[in-house]
């Protein structure tokens, strides 16, 4: 196997500047540039995003690795060392940036299923209270009669005191 001298040749390295950088921009200008987007569209945006970001972290594993049988200490230092913490800033935005995407679109899905939920409900109760007997709405007409009778009282016990 041949050792080459720096990993900035290698094609690892070119995947996670294309999976770090490329990629990413080419989705956010995108976003920006166009009016308007289907939530499917933003659904499979958001996933991509999520997906580079795994794509990252297991090229920035393999590059750490490869970077400590190179004979350059640049690689070292870039993949190696505590600086190389600072490269895992992409995927951790760009992951997050995917997870709120996706999870928009579904807390969107989920919010149209509950008011359907609650539309479905309000016909069901709607349809059961035009069936009430005689008995029930004079009941419920007694019961807002003795509300009405129970304020007017307390307006005059208040009017008696001052």
């Amino acid at each position: 196997m041949k050792l080459n001298a720096t990993i900035f040749t290698e094609v690892q390295f070119w995947a996670l500047v294309l999976c770090s950088l490329v990629l990413p921009i080419a989705i956010f200008v995108t976003l920006f540039v166009r009016r308007e987007f289907s939530k499917v569209t933003i659904l499979c945006f958001g996933l991509l995003l999520i997906l580079l970001a795994g794509v990252d972290i297991y090229l920035l594993r393999i590059l750490a690795t490869m970077a400590q049988s190179t004979p350059s200490l640049a690689d070292d230092v870039a993949f190696s060392s505590a600086i190389s913490i600072a490269l895992y800033i992409f995927p951790a935005a760009f992951g997050t940036i995917g997870l709120n995407m996706a999870s928009h679109v579904l807390m969107h899905y989920l919010k149209t299923k509950e008011e359907r939920f609650d539309a479905h409900q309000a016909a069901r109760l709607s349809s059961t209270n035009r069936y009430h007997t005689g008995k029930q709405q004079a009941q419920q007409h007694k019961a807002t009669k003795r509300v009405r009778l129970d304020a007017s009282r307390t307006k005059r016990r208040r009017a008696r005191i001052h």
